[in-house]
């Protein structure tokens, strides 16, 4: 359909606007984020010209891979027996076909405003964040805050803090690695990050924290590209001033550190606790690969022989047995998959490296980040199955590994 009544935009344009939306509003709203997606994807199929489409995509390896990554659940269905668990986990998993979708919608000249709505977005946040820690805002219902203490609007801080983490990471590529921006809005770009640098230790995301210093150390190593040891002992001097002062001024990082240790140290005695409850669920999975290590239990069986296992082990840990997941993406994949799990996981992180090496695009560096940020999320919670965490997946992979050369003007 590429013919449009005069005046009006064509479907194209008007897919490319509800994307910029979408990164704008997906943070904010569960229900808008699903809408404006399902509506992205009913005008992508009331366009048509899938032809075209497939050309822009058939050679693109992350979009085939997240394609495989959503086949392997389907694949997984010939071991479960637990088919209400297996629909459940496809409604969360499926949404990874839309990594081609996405690629095909992108307009070149749009990409800048997919990039600044997404950052309004944490903006905004942030700005809510600071009001209700000041005591400026009331903690509204609407905001959805877990607790008063821990102001992190719309989402809880195991969504916030990594978000943040990673637009902070944003915030110094645009000032100092890309070259055509002015020198107003670098200014502005440090203020922000500043400002929302001291928000990340204001909240209670233990892995935002810990990610946050992990892509300050990559941006560092960026910066002086082609240098070892002077970007290593920077980095290094970041995390050993940076870690340390969070951990004595603010009484969040110290508290939360504190019962991290306290918690993993007795886990068996506090076994519903955040992180007695992770050393406990890993235990109980590492148990289920040992007894299916080649295929996993399929996509559905996770959670009847996790609470079989369970049962036998830490019973008193019934928290765990009506949870997703192990709390750890590697681990959830060698539960249900197996070895084959990890490869097609792995498969994925793979394609992602492989297009950084051999991009020449201006978003190069952030295309090394990207993956790294998810390697290290992975490791603490099942952020694979995560609305917002796979939203922006969607979001950026497709924007960052796009074949430039077939975008759309």
């Amino acid at each position: 359909m590429k013919n449009h009544a005069k005046g009006l935009p064509s479907i194209t344009m008007l897919n490319s606007w509800l994307l910029i939306l979408l990164a704008f509003s997906f943070m904010l709203s569960m229900a808008a984020g699903n809408i404006l997606m399902a509506l992205i994807l009913l005008f992508w199929l009331v366009e048509g010209n899938f032809s075209e489409k497939y050309q822009q995509v058939k050679h693109n390896p992350f979009a085939w891979a997240s394609v495989a990554f959503v086949g392997l659940h389907f694949l997984g269905l010939l071991w479960t027996s637990d088919w209400d668990f297996a629909a459940f986990v496809l409604k969360k998993e499926f949404k990874f076909l839309m990594v081609p979708v996405l690629m095909t919608v992108l307009r070149r000249e749009h990409i800048p405003y997919y990039l600044l709505a997404l950052l309004a977005s944490m903006v905004l946040m942030v700005g809510i964040s600071y009001g209700i820690y000041l005591g400026i805002l009331p903690p509204y219902a609407i905001f959805g805050l877990e607790t008063v203490q821990d102001p992190t609007p719309f989402v809880g801080h195991i969504v916030y803090n990594p978000v943040l983490a990673f637009t902070l990471y944003m915030l110094l590529y645009a000032v100092f690695l890309l070259d055509n921006v002015s020198w107003k809005l670098k200014a502005l770009g440090l203020v922000l990050f500043g400002v929302m640098g001291v928000n990340m230790f204001l909240t209670q995301g233990r892995m935002g924290q810990l990610v946050f210093l992990i892509l300050l150390s990559l941006f560092v190593f960026q910066y002086y590209r082609g240098k070892v040891l002077k970007p290593a002992l920077i980095a290094l001097l970041l995390v050993v001033t940076i870690a340390p002062a969070a951990y004595l001024f603010s009484p969040v990082v110290k508290d939360r550190v504190n019962l991290a240790v306290h918690e993993v140290q007795n886990y068996q005695q506090a076994p519903n606790s955040s992180m007695g409850l992770r050393v406990i669920m890993l235990l109980n999975s590492f148990q289920l690969i040992e007894e299916n290590p080649l295929l996993g239990v399929g996509t559905g069986d996770y959670r009847q022989e996790y609470a079989r296992v369970n049962q036998e082990n830490f019973p008193e840990a019934t928290r765990g047995e009506v949870l997703a997941h192990p709390h750890n993406v590697y681990v959830q994949e060698m539960v249900q998959f197996g070895v084959l799990g990890l490869l097609v996981l792995g498969y994925l992180f793979y394609v992602m490296l492989r297009l950084y090496q051999r991009s020449t695009s201006p978003f190069r560096p952030v295309m090394l980040a990207f993956p790294l940020f998810y390697f290290v999320i992975f490791f603490s919670d099942g952020y694979i199955m995560d609305h917002y965490l796979t939203f922006l997946f969607l979001l950026l992979g497709s924007i960052l590994y796009v074949d430039q050369a077939r975008l759309r003007d």
